[in-house]
């Protein structure tokens, strides 16, 4: 009787392990750290159908990502608005009022993708969701993968985005005859990994 009691506890200890055995085949999803002086956020705008310039000179993230498990990996980047500045200072003075970005009671934009899809070599696509002024919408972001080591990483990617969507320009401003609709968003974040 004991004989039997030890075979089936060996075979539910197999077959415990034989569950499990996905699970160690895979290394956990490191995590990274994004190196501001390293990193950018930038972006274009039509004014009186000429070229508006701006950047993010402040942002942070979590970062959980490997391109050899992008189904377990995801990011969460937040943005503060308030660090908006232009190649008009005025510009960018106006933008963090009401009007626009409303920093005082939306001061983040938050980006976050859980859902990761490699369309060439070293090309990617994110499928995520970007929040501005507490409105949040799909967005799609395609980068590429500049480098990547054990201990760091640089992409460098787009969007295009429609501010009157995410409720950026109010009244008059919501009309786009004097400031276009699209925005041109582009990014460089370089990252070291954290564990």
């Amino acid at each position: 009787m004991q004989l039997k009691q030890f075979n089936f506890n060996k075979h539910k200890i197999t077959f415990a392990l034989l569950l499990m055995l996905p699970l160690l085949g895979e290394a956990a999803v490191p995590s990274w750290q994004i190196l501001p002086k390293e990193s950018q956020i930038t972006f274009t705008a039509t004014q009186n159908n000429s070229p508006v310039t701006g950047k993010f000179t402040s942002f942070n993230g979590d970062i959980v990502a490997d391109p050899n498990q992008l189904d377990a990996s995801h990011v969460r980047i937040v943005v503060d608005l308030a660090s908006v500045s232009t190649s008009y200072s005025d510009v960018g003075d106006t933008l963090k009022t009401s009007d626009w970005f409303d920093v005082k009671m939306f001061p983040q934009a938050v980006f976050q993708a859980s859902h990761f899809k490699k369309t060439g070599n070293n090309s990617y696509e994110a499928d995520g969701t970007l929040t501005i002024r507490n409105k949040t919408l799909p967005v799609v972001l395609n980068f590429t993968q500049e480098e990547y080591s054990d201990q760091k990483a640089k992409i460098k990617g787009s969007t295009k985005l429609k501010r009157t969507g995410f409720g950026v320009g109010q009244g008059d401003w919501a009309k786009t005859d004097t400031v276009g609709d699209d925005v041109q968003v582009n990014f460089e974040v370089t990252a070291v990994k954290v564990k």
